[in-house]
Order: C-alpha cells, then structure tokens, then sequence
C-alpha cells in the first residue's frame, strides 16, 4: 500500500467521525430550541425542511398550523435557520408590537437584506421610523387617493378592453388565465399611479423584465452565484433600485420648481421640499437613493399583494352569484359607465357593500400570508418558552382570519356590515394589513383599487370561471393565488365602454 493510501485509510475514519458528529450537534442544537414546542422531531441534515417548503409552500405551512393548534405556535428548521410559527393572534400582537432593537426585526422575507438592500423601510424601527412614516402619509391623503383613483381607472379600463380582445382572438370556447394579466395590469397601475411621468417606456419594459426576475428569486433558495434565480434577481433588484433613484431626483426638480403633484412620488417630494424649506435642512432618510428605496418597499407591497386579491375577488364572486348580484346593483345605483364619467371619491364612500366585499376578501384570502421577523435577542413569548435569538418568526396573518369571526370559514361580506361590525368587534383578528408600528400605511390605497376594480369589472364584463378538481386550491406565487391561475371567461357585459378623461 502506497503511503498515500495509507494516510487517507487513516483519514477516512476521522472524517466520517467528525461528519456523524456536527450531525449530532445540529440535533442537539435544534432540540435544545424547539424544547417541548410542537414541530418535527427528527431533522434532515443541514437543509432541515427546505426542500418541503420550497416544493409545496402550502403543505407545508397546513402542516405548521396544525402542529400549533394545542399551544398557538410550533417550530421547525429550514437550512440553517430554526424558524417560529405563531398561530394564536394574541401572540401575533406580541410580535407586531416588539419591532425593536432588543426584541424583533421586520424583515418581510428571511433573505430580504440581500434581495431589497439596506436601505428599506421595513428595517427601520423607533423614532426614524415614526417620522418617516409621518412624511409618507402625505402620499395617502384624499386628494392624493383622488388622484391615484382617476389612474387607476383609466388603466383598468384599458386592460379590460385588452382581456376581452384576447379572449375572443383564442376562442369563444376556451377560458384565458388572468394571473398573468391581472399581474401586468397592476404592473402598470402601480408604476403609474406611483411614477408617473418619469418612467419612460424603455424604462417600463425593463422595470418589467427585473420585477420579473426578482420575484421569481423570492421563491428560490437563496444560491448567491452566477446563474441562480437568486443572484438574477439580486441583479434585477439593484436595477430597479438605479430606476427609482432617477425618478425620486427628477421628481424633486419639478417640485423644487412649485408644479403640482401628479403621482405618488410628486407628493412626497412635495412633502420633502416643504420640510426642508422649514427647517432649513432636508429630513433624515430623505437621499435619492433612500427614496428610492423605500419606493421599492411600496412597489413589492403594492404589486403582487393587489394581483393576489384581484384574483381572489374574481374567484369567490363566481362561486357566490349571490354576492355578485348585490355588488352589482349596488354599482349600477350610483355610477354608469354611459356617463363616460371616472367614479369619484364621494361614489366609492357610496358603495358600502361593495366595499364590505372587499374587506372580506382580504379577510377570507389575505395575500400576504406571514410577516417574517428576526429575533434579535431572546425573547420570552410564554411564561415557559422563550424564542432563541437569531430565530425567524412567522406571524400567520391568514390563521387569525379565521379566528374570532362569526363563521370564519364562510365568505360572508355581511359580516363588515353596520350592523354586524365585526371588523370593529373583531378587529384584533383583521390582521391582513400587519400591525404595530409597521402596519401598512397604502391600506386605503389598497382598499380604493379593490372597489374600483369590483365596480368596473362587475359592470363592464361578464364572466365565468372554468371550474376543474382542485382550481381554487391554494397556492403561493409567493402572496396566495388560486391553483389553476384563475381561468375565466369573459365577455363585455355592457352596451359601450366608457370614454375616460382626466379631470
């Protein structure tokens, strides 16, 4: 036996040895976190339950609410990482509420400081958070809302005309898929109503491209190496990033020169111009580049938290004719797209109903199904288990929809009525919009374009869903969307489109 040989018959035994033990150890390690919390006992070595949740999402986060059930929260491990699912709302609240640099950091997605960079408002916590957000609600107020409303309708309308076009170019007999096309209808509201202007339509094909690429890294392992969705959509992000900074400088130009506003980022740079004029110094966090950030955060949150609604709306009025009737008449009662009139701020107050629709349907099918948080230092959750530090945390906004609510499997929009009042009665339990200090702040705008999408997709179009085994199963894209991608039928349901101007 040449001496080579020798060496390595003598290393294989210590390399085996060695490897059998950091086995052990990450047995250890993960024992000793879970304690006697519910949640696999046994784990696969150094990837744990990644490939579960990266295969079937759904299956997998069933399975962690089902293992919570008898004490509201259950743990598991996924490739390094020892994970926290809360189950009960209360505890839900606990966390929302500790976003602090001894308790827990929102981070929106477990790798999202590689994918969103540093500079993004979901990191932020104590007073620079605050007096951010006290800037940001200028882009909420109802003259903004106003404005953005008349955006949104002239890009609805336009891809309505669009569906049905494509669907009578395939076949009268064949259902289209609306994923996809309700995807880039939002795509287009959300540079829109937020950009305005200072996208150019290269600009808006390539936005397109690496939202594309980014999106499709969210749902990948995170593999930071040259061919890898993640590191594509790493790539993607910086790109857009470099877009959005261009767009919060030349915004503040033009409100630098006195013009009005005349989307989302005009009226916070008018709000930042403001400030400054005041102060005399521009606001903390206020660099192009921050800006551009932040716009980022309202983007992803915007995009396909909206698609993933929009869908759900289309789904569960099919399946509930009932409800679809009273939106309609409803509508019908207030606004008419013969009036080639754009539905005004004091119309959308009107429709009670259909706002109470929509409510329900971010209730029943809540897109963002859990906000991760970091926990940065140990923290006692119960009286008998503390989280480990370094742990992520996944407050189910989906489970507490369903708890509290009278009948919380039913979709029932009555439930939001005056009457009933169970978003106030219940209103603990409505966590779809987050809570704490980091609850959304485009609640209203989110809200807006879900009405005015009922309205307009009710009134101008007819439909149908192609119902097949399993089409309305849950699925993650990564916010919830149906299973079969919402396959519909449409046709135009009234005499003439309405001929939009801007007022």
């Amino acid at each position: 036996m040449n001496p080579f040989s020798s060496f390595l018959s003598l290393l294989l035994p210590l390399l085996v040895t060695l490897f059998l033990l950091i086995l052990l150890l990450e047995q250890i390690w993960y024992l000793r976190r879970k304690r006697n919390v519910p949640g696999p006992n046994i784990l696969f070595p150094f990837l744990g339950n990644v490939i579960p949740l990266i295969t079937n999402p759904t299956k997998f986060w069933q399975l962690q609410a089902q293992l919570s059930a008898s004490v509201g929260f259950s743990v598991n491990y996924v490739a390094g990482c020892f994970i926290v699912f809360i189950r009960n709302t209360e505890l839900s609240h606990l966390i929302f509420a500790n976003v602090k640099p001894d308790a827990f950091l929102l981070v929106g997605h477990p790798y999202g400081k590689k994918l969103f960079g540093q500079h993004n408002m979901v990191y932020m916590f104590g007073q620079d958070h605050k007096n951010l957000r006290r800037h940001i609600a200028s882009n909420f107020t109802p003259k903004a809302l106003s404005t953005y409303a008349q955006l949104q309708q002239l890009i609805i309308l336009k891809h309505f005309k669009s569906w049905e076009r494509l669907w009578s170019t395939v076949s009268p007999a064949e259902p289209i898929p609306l994923r996809l096309l309700v995807r880039d209808m939002n795509l287009q509201t959300s540079q829109t109503v937020f950009l305005g202007k200072y996208l150019s339509s290269e600009a808006r094909e390539r936005f397109r491209v690496d939202y594309d690429l980014f999106n499709a890294g969210l749902m990948k392992l995170p593999f930071d190496l040259p061919g890898f969705a993640f590191r594509k959509a790493k790539l993607g992000a910086a790109r857009i990033l470099k877009t959005l900074t261009h767009c919060a400088a030349e915004s503040k130009k033009r409100m630098l020169q006195g013009e009005d506003p005349s989307c989302l980022i005009d009226f916070w740079m008018q709000e930042m111009v403001r400030v400054t004029a005041v102060s005399k110094t521009p606001p903390p966090h206020s660099t192009d580049e921050e800006i551009g950030s932040y716009l980022f955060d309202f983007l992803f949150a915007a995009q396909d938290a909206s698609t993933s609604s929009l869908l759900w709306v289309v789904t569960l009025l099919d399946s509930h004719p009932d409800v679809l009737r009273k939106v309609r008449e409803e509508v019908s009662r207030i606004w008419s797209p013969e009036s080639d009139a754009l539905m005004t701020a004091e119309q959308l107050r009107e429709m009670k109903y259909t706002q109470a629709v929509a409510l329900e349907v971010v209730r029943y099918r809540p897109p963002a199904t859990l906000v991760p948080h970091i926990a940065v230092e140990d923290f006692p959750l119960t009286e008998w288990y503390t989280i480990p530090k370094g742990s992520i945390v996944f407050p189910s906004v989906y489970e507490s929809s369903f708890q509290g609510f009278r009948e919380a499997d039913r979709f029932e929009p009555e439930r939001f009525s005056e009457e009933r009042q169970e978003d106030v009665i219940f209103k603990r339990n409505y966590l779809a919009f987050g809570a704490g200090p980091h609850q959304c702040v485009g609640q209203r705008y989110a809200l807006n374009h879900l009405v005015l999408f009922i309205a307009m997709f009710v009134t101008l179009l007819d439909f149908k869903r192609h119902r097949t085994d399993g089409c309305d199963e849950i699925i993650y894209t990564p916010t919830i969307s149906p299973k079969d991608g919402c396959m519909v039928f449409l046709s135009r349901r009234c005499p003439r489109y309405p001929n939009f101007t801007l007022n």
